[in-house]
Formats: C-alpha cells, structure tokens, sequence
C-alpha cells in the first residue's frame, strides 16, 4: 500500500486532481450563466481548448515541445501529429545514389550509366 503512494504517483494524483477540479469549476460556472443549447456548445469548446492547453503545458515539461516549434495553434496541432521520427527541416525526400558510377538521382535506372543498383544515402 506504501508502494502506491510514492513522491511520483502522489504527483499525478495531485496533478490530475487539479485538472479535474478545473474541469468541474469551468462547467459549474458555465451552466449557471447560460441557457442550455449554448451551454452546451461552450462546455464542449471549453473542454477542447484546456485539452490543448493542458496537452501543450506537460509536452513542455517533458521538453519534447519548444516555443521555436511551435508559434501558433495551427503549428501545435500538426506537432501533435507529426512522427518523431520525422526530419525537423521538413525535407523528407531520398537521396538515391547509383552504386556503379555514385552519381545522385531519383529515377529507377541511372540516367548516367543505365544500371539499376542504388543505395539510398
């Protein structure tokens, strides 16, 4: 039972109870200023807009997201989805190189010397 009450989980505890108390005091406040069919919409964009902000505060904190990245909300929601494994430049694009004659190309053949053994470089 120690185990689970560690400096770590205690942390996330707290961490996620905070958000949650968040959460209620946003909705309570919302519910009771308007009438349904907009408290409805604006509960659910409220909701959306503190994901995003939450999602951007722990991407932070663990240091995967900077503010160079990032400039706008647009240019947060393509890092939320781009693959770690990508090029941080943007340039994705093979360099091919032929394996007889090592000239660059992007075709099947070798314009130069017409093999077909490649590497990519």
């Amino acid at each position: 039972m120690n185990n689970f009450f560690s400096n770590t989980n205690r942390e996330l505890f707290l961490y996620q109870l905070k958000w949650l108390a968040v959460f209620i005091g946003i909705g309570f406040i919302i519910i009771y200023l308007f009438e349904f069919p907009l408290d409805l919409i604006m509960l659910i964009v409220a909701f959306i807009v503190i994901n995003i902000y939450k999602t951007r505060v722990m991407l932070k904190k663990l240091g995967i997201l900077n503010d160079s990245n990032v400039k706008d909300i647009r240019g947060f929601i393509k890092s939320l989805f781009r693959s770690p494994s990508s090029s941080m430049d943007g340039n994705t694009s093979v360099r091919y190189y032929c394996m007889s004659c090592g000239n660059e190309h992007k075709e099947i053949a070798c314009p130069k010397c017409g093999s077909k053994m490649k590497r990519v470089g």
